[in-house]
């Protein structure tokens, strides 16, 4: 299993409702994967969480209800239904609210984990650009030529990243290297600006298309969009206006 089959299975998973097949496979990807045994851990955290978020009504709430005046034959005294509709009424109306309950329980479970998921992304990549710049390992091929980049890709990564030079945009390149985010390997192209570098990751995606900024992690900006069938984030200690500058750069220069 790949991390995307792996976290449309999770909620199965911790349910108890994969074959035996398939438990063994998920249990074998999350045994390598931090990234999808935290969502495994976060929904599994979750739903105890959901199951004491219900509230009980007290007794004398209860009580005050079922006190409801009514006429001696079980008709209220306004003339309204015989008690005994009323209290199936009463629980339809229990019902109900229960069901959606439920319902708005589930959505804010997902949006919590798809945050989650998202946190546990936005950590990796600054990890790897951190390492980066420490190793001193900034490119496995260090080059400006981008067709000297983008071929050195070819059987490493199942996907051919657009690789595209900056330099007259004020973003040199200076190599490419390859990253590993969310058990997958990616690409990643290096650029500077001034004595900054900017870590560029790439992979197969299209969830957003327009240019937007993540929340900064560590003191490091990072900007996320989608272009073409591939999605991009880039992270660096640059300023943030500089860094969407880039990302309007890199878009620009694929359309050419």
């Amino acid at each position: 299993m790949n991390c995307e089959e792996v976290r449309e299975l999770v909620h199965a998973y911790a349910d108890g409702e994969l074959d035996v097949a398939r438990s063994v496979d998920f249990e074998r990807h999350i045994a390598n994967c931090e990234s999808c045994a935290a969502a495994l851990r976060n929904v599994r955290a979750l739903k105890p969480a959901i199951r004491g978020s219900y509230y009980a009504a007290p007794d004398d709430l209860r009580a005050s209800v079922l006190r409801f005046p009514s006429s001696p034959d079980g008709v209220r005294q306004s003339g309204g239904l015989p008690a005994a509709e009323r209290r199936a009424g009463s629980w339809l109306l229990t019902g109900l609210a229960i069901a959606a309950a439920l319902i708005l329980g589930f959505f804010v479970g997902d949006a919590f984990l798809r945050r989650s998921a998202n946190q546990n992304l936005l950590a990796e990549i600054t990890d790897a650009h951190v390492r980066s710049l420490a190793a001193n390992h900034l490119a496995d091929v260090a080059s400006s030529d981008q067709h000297t980049v983008r071929p050195w890709f070819e059987g490493k990564i199942d996907f051919a990243p657009p690789v595209e030079d900056l330099a007259t945009a004020g973003f040199p390149l200076v190599g490419g290297r390859l990253e590993y985010l969310r058990g997958r390997p990616v690409a990643a192209l290096v650029y500077q600006r001034r004595k900054h570098f900017v870590n560029l990751f790439i992979w197969p995606g299209d969830h957003v298309t327009e240019i937007r900024d993540e929340k900064p992690q560590r003191g490091y900006n990072i900007v996320h969009w989608a272009n073409d069938g591939m999605t991009y984030f880039a992270v660096s200690e640059i300023s943030a206006p500089e860094l969407r500058q880039f990302a309007r750069d890199f878009t620009t220069a694929l359309s050419h």
